[in-house]
């Protein structure tokens, strides 16, 4: 889905999560093999070797989210860019390696050969909380919040990119999201998000990104053969 631009909603009818500002990417694992495609469809599954360990957390799924880079601990278009031009894989696992990117994920479409499209973002979004992603150092769930106004003054002052508010009981649909998700720019933001949040609420704080630099020695992008036997799926009452 794609969020379409305007100001922040503000009834209960919302969730928020941040903008991250990074590419978005599709991440497909199927029988232990990960693809990673743009929005565009285009296969960047190389340009990103240090996400190959998603393979070991989820078996088989399809999962929406995107790549992040730092630059003083703020996100990094220009950082992203340079990585994204990469078209050598050896020089891909050797920029990884010195400045990993991190994979954001804020929804899953399909989980185990279920497909969770039709349902509704609350319950996607607890399926999603249900992952056991430790497995995958540079893969974080993007934290969703009941209270937009609070979460636009925190991302004005970390200076972050702005705010996606995403209608609740919405399912995901593949291309435009006819407004059920909303990119916020904190630049042309106007109304009450902009008023102080009243005395005595806490102003959530967007969780850091996990800071660039050396990281463990990055796996081969596929971690098996596209033969292999898929993983015993897990009892689906445990997952949904």
């Amino acid at each position: 889905m794609l969020p379409v631009p305007g100001d922040l909603p503000v009834d209960g009818a919302w969730s928020y999560e941040v903008d991250w500002a990074g590419v978005r990417l599709l991440a497909d694992v199927d029988q232990g093999e990960l693809t990673l495609r743009t929005a565009d469809g285009e296969d960047v599954t190389a340009r990103f070797p240090e996400f190959a360990g998603l393979v070991d957390a989820v078996a088989d799924g399809l999962l929406d989210g995107e790549a992040v880079m730092l630059d003083g601990g703020s996100p990094s278009g220009d950082a992203l860019g340079e990585r994204l031009r990469i078209a050598d894989a050896g020089r891909a696992r050797a920029m990884a390696r010195e400045r990993p990117a991190v994979f954001m994920v804020y929804d899953v479409m399909r989980l185990y050969g279920v497909p969770l499209d039709p349902r509704p973002l609350e319950e996607r979004r607890a399926v999603l909380a249900r992952l056991d992603l430790s497995q995958a150092s540079r893969i974080q769930i993007s934290p969703a919040y009941d209270d937009g106004p609070a979460l636009l003054s925190g991302v004005i002052a970390q200076h972050l990119s702005g705010v996606i508010a995403k209608r609740r009981g919405t399912p995901y649909r593949s291309g435009d999201s006819a407004g059920d998700w909303v990119r916020v720019d904190p630049a042309l933001a106007t109304g009450p998000a902009l008023l102080p949040a009243q005395a005595g609420t806490r102003t959530p704080q967007p969780p850091p990104v996990p800071p660039a630099g050396p990281a463990s020695p990055t796996p081969p992008a596929s971690r098996r053969p596209r033969h292999a036997r898929r993983e015993r799926t897990p009892q689906h009452d445990t997952l949904f």
